[in-house]
């Protein structure tokens, strides 16, 4: 008899260990494809925006021909680079594509500002899934420090790099 009891208090342990192991793996897996998610929708936003500045980069080419200031740029088709690396550069040299319209009057055309407004309507899309990313990252990251560390160690998980906000 008192095996039994000894028998069922054993099991009824390792059942509250395996559900309060397999519903913080779900919290970390939900966690982890809600990152995911907006993951691929910035990496498909970035290469859409890398797509739209390719286009200003040949109108760019076409009018400034003396001295390439975007030479950084036209390197990073070649580059294999992470999502967080690529927005940095995408961004940096936007910034040099919007000073040389500045300076040049003959890119003030109603094709470059169309470009433009895209890449508007880009940047937006990724500062929302950004937000959205990083908000599940800090989650992550609150959740992985409190209680289930282990579970976080034994299924690898790691915290990612926060994306940069403008």
């Amino acid at each position: 008899m008192k095996f039994l009891i000894i028998l069922l208090v054993f099991i009824t342990i390792i059942l509250a260990l395996l559900i309060i192991y397999f519903n913080g793996y779900n919290k970390l897996s939900i966690i982890k494809a809600k990152m995911d998610s907006a993951n691929d929708i910035i990496s498909k936003t970035l290469k859409d925006k890398q797509k739209l500045m390719n286009e200003l980069y040949i109108l760019i080419k076409k009018v400034i021909k003396k001295k390439d200031y975007l030479k950084d740029f036209n390197s990073l088709n070649n580059k294999k680079l992470t999502n967080y690396e690529l927005d940095i550069e995408l961004n940096n040299n936007l910034k040099i594509m919007k000073e040389l319209k500045e300076d040049n009057k003959e890119l003030n055309t109603n094709e470059y500002n169309e470009i433009l407004t895209k890449i508007e309507a880009k940047d937006e899309i990724l500062i929302a899934n950004k937000k959205y990313y990083n908000k599940n990252n800090n989650l992550l990251s609150k959740t992985i420090n409190g209680y289930l560390k282990i579970i976080a160690k034994i299924n690898h998980v790691k915290i990612q790099t926060s994306y940069e906000l403008k």
